[in-house]
């Protein structure tokens, strides 16, 4: 999955695989509902690439 940074307020998450593109759909799927109010991501913990294999989120009402 690319992460692009196209400003402080927003990111483009772009898969590279057909097992990437079904995951994000399916998260933007649990993350945008039209018949009740959206979640959002809040990262936890912390995330230091030299020492963690990826980044932690949690989805919480908004």
């Amino acid at each position: 999955m690319k992460i692009s940074i196209e400003s402080k307020t927003r990111i483009k998450m772009i898969p590279e695989s057909k097992h990437e593109e079904e995951n994000l759909e399916s998260l933007w799927k649990i993350l945008i509902r039209c018949e009740t109010d959206s979640k959002v991501l809040c990262p936890i913990g912390s995330y230091v690439a030299s020492q963690d294999d990826g980044a932690n989120f949690v989805i919480q009402d908004q």
